[in-house]
């Protein structure tokens, strides 16, 4: 699991960017300021990627990165700036300590996809896909929020089977209309959840369907595996979400 630290003055967005990192699958620590994010780096937090906004009273994002470019060991720590009125200057400024710059606002999937590339990990595991689509779709924030996300997850995963079989029925009887039909319903449901890999492959069967191939029996087995995969990563992030519970934090000494 890639570990950041979160440094950020403002309470709201610092609060908003940990629990939404945190969902989306990282372990995360949070900073108020650039002196406190170099406490946390001495001993109490190893991160992988560094998030921190670019302008912050007492100490910049810039200061904090030559602070960290003469760490022995944070010399090659991956940072990311965010901030919504960078000039260019302050862009070329932090690019040419190695940073990476995002304005804000951003979106969480652009922000997970800045923390891979620097942490040199990917993205196409299907839980971490999928909830980085939910924190976009539908924030995981307020217990409401929560609430409909899960319910939406629970839906789609009553719903499937009933899909499948329409698909099988179709593929058995040479339907393709009726098999264009099937697979289109199902794949609007996985897109919308973030599930974008079987959406694909249900995409395929539809584009198929309406040129007149029928899919055959092993196209169909292969579709069905992965919408159980699916549906256990979807039911187990319900779950998560009715619990309220967020993928934990190390426990690490107050600061």
């Amino acid at each position: 699991m890639v570990k950041v630290l979160v440094v950020e003055d403002e309470d709201t967005t610092r609060l908003m960017l940990e629990r939404r990192l945190s969902w989306a699958g990282y372990r995360v620590r949070a900073a108020s300021s650039a002196d406190e994010a170099t406490t946390v780096l001495d001993g109490v937090f190893e991160p992988d990627v560094v998030v921190t906004d670019m302008f912050m009273p007492g100490g910049s994002g810039l200061s904090l990165v030559h602070a960290l470019r003469e760490h022995p060991s944070c010399a090659d720590l991956p940072v990311i700036f965010l901030s919504g009125r960078a000039l260019p200057g302050d862009v070329a400024a932090g690019r040419s300590l190695g940073a990476t710059y995002l304005a804000k606002p951003c979106s969480l999937a652009d922000l997970a996809r800045a923390i891979d590339e620097a942490a040199g990990t990917t993205t196409d595991e299907l839980e971490d896909v999928v909830r980085r689509r939910l924190g976009d779709v539908a924030g995981v924030e307020e217990e409401a929020e929560r609430a409909l996300t899960a319910r939406l997850l629970r839906t789609f995963v009553a719903s499937a089977p009933i899909g499948m079989a329409a698909v099988e029925r179709a593929v058995t009887a040479a339907d393709a209309a009726a098999l264009e039909a099937a697979a289109h319903r199902l794949a609007g449901g996985a897109a919308t959840l973030g599930a974008d890999a079987l959406a694909a492959t249900l995409r395929s069967l539809e584009e198929r369907a309406r040129a007149g191939e029928v899919a055959g029996v092993d196209a169909v087995r292969l579709t069905a595996e992965h919408l159980d995969r699916t549906c256990r990563v979807f039911t187990e992030l319900a779950e998560e979400l009715e619990d309220d519970v967020l993928v934990p934090d190390e426990v690490s000494p107050a600061v």
